[in-house]
């Protein structure tokens, strides 16, 4: 198994247009992608995935009108509202290069929010949601294999409440999108490290 996965720019934006996203790389995003290759340590298990310069529409809540909530045509959300008046569904993807793991650090797992402090060590940060459902989905439609099948990793986005968002859970029904508050902690949630 390679390092890391690389998810190219054909085959992001073949995947977009298959979720009828009308999101492209321009040459400008081309030299942009290639001045800021990743590069990152031996740690396996990352996927590396480009997103264009011209990113509107590239939020959760557009990629939920668009894929939908049939758990019958994975990849699919969820069907649970609570998110839907949430500012972070409206936040779009950063452009440039995402590099994730595709499943949580080990030592991370019932830890609170701000454990991800104690990753930075290792160049790693917290993601936001958005760079977690598009590590999902992207994973799924090139490879048919649901990552954090049974987990959920925290994300960088604050929810109403205090609380911090999390995904995961990619099972028969879609991804689950939640939010606890920062010290809570459980069995199935860690942190998706971000390269830094």
């Amino acid at each position: 198994m390679p390092l890391v996965k690389v998810v190219t720019t054909a085959e992001t934006e073949q995947i977009f247009l298959k979720w009828k996203l009308p999101l492209k790389f321009t040459s400008e995003d081309q030299r942009f992608l290639q001045d800021t290759i990743p590069v990152v340590d031996d740690r396996p298990g990352a996927l590396a995935f480009p997103t264009p310069i011209s990113n509107k529409g590239l939020n959760i809540l557009n990629l939920r009108k668009l894929v939908g909530v049939d758990p019958s045509r994975p990849p699919s959300f969820f069907d649970h509202p609570w998110y839907l008046e949430e500012s972070f569904g409206l936040k779009d993807c950063i452009p440039g290069w995402h590099v994730i793991q595709m499943d949580v650090v080990p030592e991370s797992i019932e830890k609170p929010h701000n454990y991800y402090y104690s990753l930075q060590s290792w160049a790693l940060t917290v993601p936001s949601a958005i760079e977690v459902v598009l590590m999902l989905f992207l994973h799924f439609e090139l490879t048919g294999e649901r990552l954090l099948f049974k987990k959920h990793t925290w994300c960088s986005d604050e929810a109403s409440l205090g609380r911090f968002v999390t995904v995961g859970a990619f099972g028969r029904n879609g991804v689950f999108i939640s939010s606890h508050p920062p010290a809570f902690a459980s069995r199935g949630l860690g942190i998706c490290g971000k390269f830094l």
